[in-house]
């Protein structure tokens, strides 16, 4: 498979793209970095600004059109703090996937500092002795202490270098003089803070080595050792980021090894880091190369590797992104992949399907409304049309056709022999099991006030049960579309089918 990556950070977005082989090896075919400061100000206003937001759909069209020309099947984009904190960042994501088609999802510190680990450690040897991995973006620091390969525990700080320069330093250099209320004092206070309010019970534990990821321990340790330096250590730290705090940008810049897009952030990022390494009793700091992106596609290269993930599962994102972009409410779609993904697991020694039938019933939860952007009447016949014609991204025909048969027949019937409407007659009794489990599915989100959620599901010999919790009349709703929809679920599965709520 061909897959684009992205990452759109607070600073720069970076673009990959890669062949992944069925063993699981990838080859880069292409890789980019823009410093499009989409967090320009963000910190202090709350807002993403337009010029910054002009600068990353540029870049976004830029990455779609070398996407067609390199024949990416699928693009995965990541977001993270600036779009985390941003006070319109659902309106920058609309713009994004309007004005270039690329869907970004924004991730959790949480998640961020767990694909930054898993991208570091599956390219470096080992360490016997526990090591701290430390990202320092524009946003936010992510820490994640590792034992070999295993991951012990991540955490995620608001403590990125651009956001200390925008909050507390200002201008370069900073203001000096004004004794505890001085611009720099008052920033190592705040990382202090930060770090002994997000410490572990008992404290942070010893790291003798920090492995630093991002460009700004990449850039400290690229000038150290233009300085002559050898390995760098948390001392070597605080004397670079003593020296940075009494330079103008023309004195940062005459620094060898000095990257002049850091000239701006390099003291913050410099503070930051040595504040950490002290909490962590480092002796010695290690640059990498690798990041949030080679944790991206890690990600990938597993799901491959262990078959937990489909051709059409590895879009399902790309799916329910063209249903939002047909009209589809987000609370909506996740509710009904929550639904379609426990009924298909707790019913699994009823319905006997592999496991890749589970993305399909994802899938077709997904779409099977998005006719109604056309006519709420009869909005099947125009979901079938939509998702057989539309070209969503990542559906081979074969899967197109599949699902948009299911969006035709999901209120009510089914196809007969001579309406059979797919070439492959084997599909038939997969097509018709999705299809009943399709009906319950749409029967408990219906009422769309997504106030229902399903507790639990129970199967004996011949009878199956959902058991719904929620508000009271919403699940009173919901039992009755369960009864108005189970009639296809019973004939297939030749098992009663019933809901109840709460009591």
């Amino acid at each position: 498979m061909r897959i684009a990556l992205i990452d759109l950070g607070t600073n720069a977005v970076r673009f990959d793209v890669h062949d992944i082989g069925p063993d699981g090896l990838a080859r880069r075919l292409h890789r980019e970095r823009l410093a499009v400061r989409l967090g320009e100000g963000v910190f202090q206003r709350g807002r993403i600004g337009a010029a910054a937001l002009r600068r990353t759909v540029a870049a976004f069209q830029s990455f779609h059109k070398t996407c067609r020309d390199l024949g990416v099947e699928k693009i995965t984009a990541f977001g993270t703090s600036a779009l985390r904190d941003a006070s319109n960042s659902e309106i920058v994501l609309h713009t994004l996937r309007r004005r270039s088609g690329i869907d970004v999802r924004v991730i959790s510190g949480q998640e961020e500092a767990r694909l930054i680990a898993q991208g570091v450690l599956a390219h470096r040897a080992t360490d016997p002795a526990p090591v701290a991995l430390v990202d320092i973006g524009g946003g936010s620091v992510e820490i994640t202490f590792c034992r070999g390969r295993r991951i012990l525990r991540s955490s995620s700080f608001k403590l990125g270098a651009a956001r200390l320069q925008q909050v507390f330093l200002k201008t370069v250099p900073p203001a000096r003089g004004g004794g505890k209320d001085a611009p720099l004092k008052k920033l190592r206070r705040h990382i202090r803070s930060v770090l002994a309010e997000g410490a572990p019970r008992g404290g942070w534990p010893r790291a003798r080595k920090i492995i630093g990821s991002a460009g700004t321990i990449r850039a400290l340790e690229r000038i150290h050792r233009d300085a002559g330096g050898n390995r760098l250590s948390p001392g070597d730290v605080e004397r670079w980021a003593e020296r940075f705090s009494t330079l103008t940008p023309a004195g940062l810049l005459r620094i060898p090894g000095m990257d002049p897009k850091r000239v701006d952030i390099i003291l913050a990022g410099a503070v930051v880091l040595g504040e950490v390494a002290e909490r962590l009793k480092a002796n010695h700091i290690e640059a990498t190369d690798f990041a949030l992106r080679d944790g991206m596609l890690e990600e990938e290269i597993r799901g491959q590797r262990r078959g937990t993930r489909t051709s059409l599962g590895m879009h399902l994102g790309d799916i329910m992104a063209t249903a939002r972009r047909w009209g589809q409410p987000p609370a909506h779609l996740r509710n009904v992949e929550r639904f379609a993904r426990t009924l298909f697991d707790r019913l699994a020694p009823l319905h006997r399907l592999k496991p890749f039938w589970r993305d399909t019933l994802v899938a077709a939860a997904c779409l099977q409304d998005v006719g109604e952007i056309v006519s709420p009447v009869h909005h099947e016949r125009h979901s079938h049309y939509m998702v057989l014609h539309a070209d969503v991204p990542g559906l081979e025909n074969r899967e197109a056709e599949f699902l948009a048969g299911l969006a035709l027949w999901h209120k009510a019937g089914k196809p007969e022999k001579k309406e059979w409407p797919f070439s492959d007659k084997t599909k038939r009794s997969p097509f018709l099991k999705i299809l009943a489990l399709l009906r319950i599915v749409d029967a408990l989100d219906k009422p769309r006030s997504h106030r229902v959620s399903l507790a639990t599901v129970r199967r004996r010999p011949g009878a199956v049960r959902l058991f719904l919790r929620g508000q009271r009349a919403a699940v009173d709703l919901a039992v009755l579309r369960v009864e108005q929809k189970k009639e296809l679920f019973e004939k297939v599965f030749n098992a009663d089918l019933s809901a109840v709520g709460p009591g």
